[in-house]
């Protein structure tokens, strides 16, 4: 089975470490605007994939875990 990034199950970890939206736009140098991050954490948004990439590395950065790790939802086929 194929699956996915769950963006809002991501974003949610990094914020109950001490970093929410504001504090992740920072720590990718402002390259991802709040209002982006805020609708990644909502169900059906998705970052692009180089957006997708600095949240990726930055969770990996502040959590220890690896990307293999990162909380994942199945991918839906059209």
């Amino acid at each position: 089975m194929t699956s996915a990034i769950s963006w809002p199950e991501l974003l949610a970890e990094l914020c109950r470490i001490g970093m929410p939206p504001k504090i992740v736009m920072r720590a990718v140098n402002g390259r991802i605007s709040v209002t982006s991050i805020r609708n990644y954490m909502r169900k059906g948004a998705e970052p692009s994939h180089v957006r997708g990439e600095l949240i990726l590395d930055l969770w990996c950065e502040k959590t220890g875990k690896r990307r293999e790790d990162a909380p994942r939802r199945p991918l839906r086929r059209p």
